[in-house]
C-alpha cells in the first residue's frame, strides 16, 4: 500500500491538471487541423490524376463530415465539461 503525505486529488489538481487541460486542448485542435491537411492533400496528391476533382472532393468530403461529427458529438459532449474546473467525477463505492 502507499503511503502519501497528500491525497492524489490534491497531487492532481495541483501539479497535474493545466498540463492534462493544455493536452486536451491541444488534441481538440488537432483534429481539425489534421482533417484539414488530409482535404488539402488529397487535391496535391490527385492533381495529375484525369478524375481528380472527384476524388478530392471525394477525400474532402469524408473529412468535412468526420470534422463535423467530431464536433457535433464529441467536442460539443464532453469539451466543455472536461476543461472546467469544477468537473468532478465521483465513485460512490470507492472508500
Amino acid at each position: 500500500c502507499v503511503t502519501r503525505e497528500t491525497p492524489f486529488v490534491d497531487f492532481w489538481r495541483k501539479r497535474c491538471e493545466s498540463d492534462w487541460q493544455l493536452a486536451l486542448r491541444s488534441f481538440g485542435f488537432g483534429i481539425p487541423l489534421f482533417l484539414a491537411v488530409l482535404a488539402q492533400v488529397a487535391w496535391v496528391t490527385f492533381w495529375e490524376h484525369p478524375a481528380r476533382n472527384y476524388a478530392a472532393a471525394l477525400v474532402t468530403a469524408i473529412a468535412i463530415i468526420t470534422l463535423l461529427f467530431w464536433y457535433a458529438h464529441t467536442d460539443r459532449k464532453w469539451g466543455n465539461f472536461l476543461l472546467s474546473p469544477q468537473a468532478k467525477l465521483s465513485n460512490p463505492t470507492a472508500r
